[in-house]
């Protein structure tokens, strides 16, 4: 009987024991579980936020692309239209420098010449030498200086030397320490600047 009442004792332990460690296992494993479900959400969570992260990168990278690509063709487009122009322009000054040339074929060529000595003897003072093209030495008469002479009351010489040039003269100081480039060429060049404001103004109105 009392052997009995032992072993009953005994196994009520036992099974004390067991749904204790039953429990204590229960307790363990639901602590797991939910610690595992807290690192699953916070893992997740991270994944969202760096994929939110990498789209909105990615969305920056492209509109900075998109920008950079828009700046540099506007640059682009910008610089043909400006070629373009500056063709025109230079166009523009080509025909002008032939009507030029074709000025020097003009009855009126010989009257140019004149005002463009009397001008540059103004300019320079005293007696002066002229270089002009070999086919306007014709024009540079002796009478046609000794005119131009009178009326400026200096002494004018032409000289051996010849220019090459489209029309007009150069003339220098008798002592060759200046002269005044009076040539078609020279002209235009000299009103260039204000000549390409014209000529784009008209064109690209």
């Amino acid at each position: 009987m009392a052997i009995a009442v032992q072993k009953e004792k005994v196994e009520k332990i036992i099974a004390k024991i067991e749904e204790d460690a039953r429990a204590e296992a229960e307790r363990i494993l639901s602590e797991a579980k939910a610690q595992a479900e807290g690192i699953r959400k916070e893992a997740e969570a991270k994944a969202q936020a760096r994929k939110a992260e990498i789209i909105s990168r990615g969305k920056r990278e492209a509109e900075q692309e998109r920008a950079r690509i828009v700046a540099n063709a506007k640059l682009r487009a910008r610089k043909a239209l400006l070629d373009a122009k500056e063709e025109v322009i230079k166009e523009a000054f080509s025909r002008a420098e032939k009507a030029l040339a074709d000025v020097a074929k003009e009855e009126r060529y010989p009257e140019i010449l004149k005002k463009l000595i009397l001008e540059a003897i103004e300019t320079l003072g005293g007696d002066v030498e002229i270089l002009a093209r070999k086919e306007d030495k014709k024009i540079l008469s002796k009478s046609f200086l000794q005119e131009i002479a009178r009326e400026a009351k200096v002494k004018v010489t032409l000289a051996k030397d010849t220019i090459s040039s489209i029309g007009g003269v150069v003339v220098r100081s008798k002592d060759g320490s200046a002269e005044v480039d009076n040539t078609f060429e020279t002209r235009l060049e000299r009103i260039s600047a204000e000549l390409r404001s014209s000529v784009a103004k008209v064109l690209f109105k």
